[in-house]
């Protein structure tokens, strides 16, 4: 069923996907809305002939091929009179008013159903990515799809499924007009067949319009977190009055498009209604003047007809607004598929309690064949040991500690854990046993409560960790004089507290987190001398609590390390204690000479 659904109907199998049997479920109530309408409908013609002379063999023969209606009704044993065909109209129209009501809620619970699981599959898709993957992601992409295109999507549910079950009201009423009179039910279908390829043309040109407006819109999403990113130099250097011009011509090309998508609406909306009304008064006349057909005769039919036109109306219509919002399924789907295909692999199910040792034998590293960036790396890391990687830009200091964390995966070597290849282990828990510190402090717009506890529930146990990280952390004094203590708020990025504080703050973070391994890549080279130490007083009172891997290109952050890696252009080019390699290794004693870290 999956795959005939994705073959020939391509956005009805998305839906699918996410809603599974319960669409066919709204669309079997929109069926029985229609025929209890329909049904309704036809018993309008007997009425009237009942009030006008009674019921005849030749009134009955009007209704055509839905006399049966009469039949059934006879077969109620109230016999067949006015008052027994105005109770039955008026109960087929009662229970349709209900049906269409709980249709209504259905219809409702479907797209909040779909929306939730579209929204938990892309942010599981994004946090699913392999971090190699991630640095080739168009991050405007992805931030416009799941915050803006994504009510697009939600639109385009409505829009879509509305449509489906307008379809469907328009083939009960087409097919109860054929029962009722097959001859004009044909030349009225023809005549709206042929009326559909001057709708077609414009519903093209629409979906180009629609796709055109994301891709302008993720364009203008990428600039502006751009901007948003890089404000202080844009402001600094006055480049933002020419920066925002370029904003501007993104946001013209949009608005362009969403132009030519209104001009598309607006002359289906004003000719959609002229078109039709002129099919069936040209199909009557043929049928009355050429085929010498009667006007009762086919009165059932242009009640069915004139119902059918409604929707009609309403099918186009709708048709219309999904395909003007056609660009935010696209784009959904287009995600979910790089989300798929840049998945990290999932190689193990054993967790892991603790790290007591990694070791690295052999190891080489490549972003791509011409460029490597690692050659035959042997570490051992030790159990409450700290060890510091030193080394010039594109050393591979970095990527050594993204190898090591396991975001990067050996071009060819071994990563052993606890004397185990890392594959034995399930990389998640793997990385919970790490504590990342970097040069940015990351900083969430919430209280320090939050950003150092990550959103854990606040009781009695978590709140004891939460002091004792921020204790160790040595910023216990700092929370306790804020007036609203650690329900203070830290504004976007921490732009609220000093860098020194901020980086305390990630400090504490990952303390709470009771790591086996903290990696400070960086993590002091921002802030002043002065801060720095006290960081780094800091950091010397965690030595022999954690294992602790330094990142620096400043002489104090290492100096007391138990061992220093120097890093030359990849390759390990000397390793021993401060005072060793400032004797025995030239490279590192001219950094130290030149303060290059």
């Amino acid at each position: 069923m999956k795959k005939f659904l994705q073959k020939y109907f391509r956005y009805f199998a998305f839906f699918y996907e996410y809603l599974g049997y319960k669409v066919f479920l709204l669309l079997a109530s929109s069926l029985l809305v229609g025929l209890l309408d329909g049904f309704g409908l036809a018993l309008f013609i007997p009425v009237f002939q009942i009030a006008a002379d009674g019921i005849t063999q030749e009134n009955r023969d009007a209704l055509g091929n839905l006399e049966f209606l009469l039949d059934w009704i006879e077969m109620l044993g109230f016999g067949l009179n006015l008052n027994v065909i105005l109770g039955v109209m008026v109960a087929l129209f009662f229970f349709k008013s209900i049906l269409k009501f709980y249709d209504g809620i259905f219809k409702t619970k479907l797209q909040m159903e779909f929306v939730r699981k579209l929204r938990y599959e892309m942010v599981d898709g994004l946090g699913g990515m392999s971090y190699k993957n991630f640095l080739n992601l168009d991050a405007g992409k992805v931030q416009n799809t799941l915050s803006g295109e994504v009510f697009k999507v939600t639109y385009s549910f409505l829009t879509f499924f509305s449509t489906i079950q307008f379809l469907v009201l328009l083939l009960v009423y087409v097919g109860l007009a054929m029962l009722s009179n097959f001859q004009f039910a044909i030349l009225v279908s023809i005549g709206g067949f042929l009326s559909n390829f001057i709708f077609k043309i414009i519903f093209k040109f629409t979906e180009k319009a629609s796709v055109g407006v994301t891709a302008y819109n993720h364009e203008f999403q990428s600039y502006l977190i751009q901007a948003v990113h890089n404000f202080k130099y844009l402001k600094a250097t006055d480049y933002f009055a020419k920066y925002k011009n370029k904003l501007k011509a993104i946001i013209d090309s949009i608005e362009d498009q969403q132009k030519k998508i209104g001009v598309y609406s607006a002359f289906l909306g004003a000719t959609r209604e002229p078109i039709v009304l002129i099919i069936v008064v040209a199909v009557i006349l043929i049928q009355v003047n050429y085929l010498g057909g009667q006007i009762a005769t086919i009165m059932a039919s242009l009640l069915f007809f004139y119902r059918a036109l409604n929707y009609v109306i309403s099918l186009q219509t709708s048709w219309q607004g999904f395909v003007a919002h056609y660009g935010g399924i696209v784009a959904a789907m287009e995600l979910m598929d790089e989300f798929r295909l840049m998945k990290e692999p999932t190689e193990s199910v054993n967790k892991i309690s603790k790290i007591h040792q990694i070791e690295i034998a052999n190891l080489n590293f490549a972003y791509n064949p011409q460029t490597p960036v690692l050659n035959q790396v042997n570490i051992r890391i030790e159990n409450l040991s700290t060890l510091a990687l030193v080394g010039g830009s594109g050393s591979g200091k970095t990527t050594m500690v993204n190898l090591i964390i396991g975001l990067l995966e050996p071009t060819s070597g071994h990563i052993l854990v606890n004397g185990n290849e890392r594959a034995y282990f399930d990389k998640s828990t793997y990385r919970m046993r790490f504590g990342y510190i970097t040069q940015e402090p990351v900083i969430f717009n919430d209280n320090i409560f939050n950003n150092v506890t990550f959103w854990d529930e606040r009781n009695p146990e978590n709140e004891r960790r939460f002091r004792e990280a921020i204790r160790l952390a040595n910023i216990e004094s700092f929370v306790e004089n804020l007036p609203e203590k650690d329900l203070t708020r830290l504004g976007d990025n921490g732009m609220l507290v000093s860098g020194g504080q901020k980086q305390r703050i990630s400090i504490a973070r990952e303390l709470y987190k009771e790591v086996d391994i903290l990696i400070l890549d960086e993590a002091t080279s921002a802030l002043d001398s002065e801060t720095e130490r006290s960081i780094q007083e800091n950091i010397e009172n965690l030595k022999g609590k954690y294992t602790i891997i330094i990142v620096a290109h400043r002489l104090s952050t290492v100096k007391k390390a138990d061992k220093i890696l120097v890093l030359n252009k990849g390759i390990v080019d000397g390793e021993g204690s401060f005072d060793q390699l400032i004797d025995q290794n030239l490279l590192f004693k001219r950094m130290v000479e030149l303060q290059e870290f």
